[in-house]
């Protein structure tokens, strides 16, 4: 049980100092402003139009 508890403790404290050196902030999502935004063209996988990228719209 005192093993368990010394693991458990010492992984706590791993998980707490990984937080605080963390490169930077996680964002979400394309950024405003970014470039690199590209439009979405799926390839269909069955149907008349099998094996092509086409817009349903």
């Amino acid at each position: 049980m005192a093993f368990r508890t010394l693991c458990g403790a010492g992984l706590a404290v791993a998980v707490a100092i990984s937080g605080v050196y963390a490169a930077e902030a996680v964002k979400s999502g394309p950024q405003v402003g970014s470039k690199k935004i590209s439009a979405f063209n799926p390839l269909h996988a069955n149907g008349p139009t099998a094996g092509k990228a086409v817009c349903l719209v």
